[in-house]
């Protein structure tokens, strides 16, 4: 939803907020988990 512009101009400022916070957390876990998975490579 945050690639799309016309979303992000158009939603109320919490609605992208909460996007946002989504997005990082499922950064998050996905960091996490390349970061177990380099472990169990060696």
């Amino acid at each position: 939803m945050l690639s799309n512009e016309r979303f992000v101009s158009g939603a109320p400022a919490a609605v992208v907020d909460k996007e946002r916070k989504k997005k990082a957390d499922a950064e998050a876990k996905i960091a996490v988990i390349e970061q177990q998975l380099a472990g169990l490579r060696k």
